[in-house]
């Protein structure tokens, strides 16, 4: 055993350099995707939030949509697109983009190829079978202008849907979740800005220690957990409900419910292979995960059409997943998007993270630390249109959550109008398979 101990990091050493390594070569080689030269799917993706909005509010429009306006500040704003359907308790999809601001571009061109996918065939639009939609754009619109995670507050908004109780619990000292984030923060939590090369280097050096001898399970454990008592830190889930939610959840309740059964989709990059949509169901629902498991499976794991399940797709059990699944080290994670169904009162209801994978673990983590620590310590304005920060952490950021690589662009926008599509079929054929609300 003592001679199996060196294999193992060993082992573990030659996996994260090499796949980090292939990764950043692999990048860098392939052509980025060029509208309209390339398949089609890569113009339903714009560089930044501006343009998307305003993509967005045009598509709406002529899909027939209302549109309803959420201002963060005067420049930046929620857009939620509801296509009404001929019921009084339709069965509703809610689909939503850039909880995680960076993220937001590929939940964007989903949702841009969806409304053109609906304003081209009427007939075969949700509202003619029965059932309502609600798009919302940029849950975090502040992340997706300045190119970062975290909201105006330094907040994850995926860790902030509690309340007030949750909050009081979660910020006391000495839990779980706080030692075992104070445990590991040196890894990402830099005390100045980004010195490229040296801190390339130094980082690199802590991140193959970490992995090696901690394992990336621990570390990925400590990363998604979230803390809420480190205000500057990476992946603060907040003291009190962030803006965009206290706007958002009123709008949902009027515009989203009542409903006889729902869906909630809400979609993610970063974690999973490369190119390939981990299906996430609400990883902390108590009894009620084997039945939220059995749906996933039963509505959205058909091989037909968009891809094959364990090739193009894969469905996450949290309860058996490995340290290189997406829904690994969950287990302590609070406050995601799947709140929403508490407080929108559907008698059955169910919501999916569809998380597509960009590079390694590993060189995501390097991108939110470089990002933070120009964030905090390059000074206010640096980068102009009132982020903080500098345009080298917004590239960092955008870097490994936003790939211009027409093969992954392509898969996005296939795979989330697939899903899409399942989740409407579902509610309009069969809803009884959307499980029962037990909360």
């Amino acid at each position: 055993s003592t001679q199996a101990m060196p294999r193992t990091v060993l082992a573990r050493t030659v996996l994260a350099l090499a796949a980090a390594a292939f990764a950043v070569l692999y990048t860098t080689l392939e052509a980025p995707a060029s509208c309209p030269h390339d398949p089609p799917e890569s113009c339903f993706f714009s560089e930044a939030y501006a343009p998307a909005r305003a993509r967005f509010r045009e598509a709406a429009a002529l899909a027939g949509a209302t549109l309803h306006q959420l201002n963060i500040t005067a420049d930046l704003t929620i857009d939620v697109a509801v296509i009404p359907a001929n019921a009084a308790t339709p069965p509703t999809l809610v689909h939503m983009s850039g909880t995680h601001g960076v993220e937001a571009h590929a939940g964007s061109a989903v949702q841009l190829a969806l409304l053109k996918r609906w304003a081209d065939a009427p007939a075969d639009a949700p509202s003619s079978r029965g059932v309502r939609v609600v798009l919302v754009h940029a849950v975090n619109p502040h992340g997706f202008h300045c190119g970062r995670r975290w909201n105006e507050q330094g907040v994850d908004l995926n860790r902030n849907l509690l309340s007030e109780r949750e909050f009081a619990a979660l910020s006391e000292g000495g839990s779980e979740r706080a030692a075992l984030y104070d445990e590991h923060e040196w890894l990402w939590n830099m005390d100045q800005a980004w010195t490229p090369l040296f801190d390339d280097a130094r980082f690199a050096l802590r991140a193959v220690y970490a992995i090696c001898l901690l394992g990336m399970g621990k570390v990925k454990r400590a990363l998604v957990s979230g803390q809420y008592h480190a205000a500057s830190s990476l992946f603060y889930g907040g003291s009190s409900l962030a803006p965009s939610h206290a706007l958002l959840l009123p709008l949902l309740q009027r515009e989203a419910a009542p409903a006889s059964a729902g869906i909630l989709i809400d979609v993610h990059t970063g974690l999973g292979p490369r190119g390939v949509d981990s299906l996430l169901p609400p990883l902390n629902d108590g009894a009620a995960q084997a039945s939220h498991l059995a749906a996933t499976h039963s509505i959205f794991g058909e091989g037909e059409g968009e891809g094959v399940l364990g090739a193009d797709f894969l469905i996450d059990d949290p309860a058996e997943a490995d340290s290189g699944a997406a829904s690994s080290g969950y287990d302590l994670a609070r406050g995601s998007t799947s709140g929403y169904l508490l407080h929108l009162g559907w008698p059955r209801g169910m919501s999916i993270t569809q998380e597509f994978g960009t590079v390694p673990g590993p060189l995501v983590l390097r991108g939110l630390a470089i990002e933070r620590a120009e964030w905090l310590h390059a000074g206010p304005q640096a980068s102009g249109g009132g982020c903080r920060g500098t345009a080298r952490g917004a590239h960092a950021a955008r870097g490994v959550f936003f790939l211009r690589s027409a093969s992954w662009q392509r898969r996005v926008v296939r795979r989330g109008v697939r899903l899409a599509e399942q989740a409407v079929r579902a509610l309009a054929e069969a809803p009884e398979k959307v499980p029962l609300r037990t909360d």
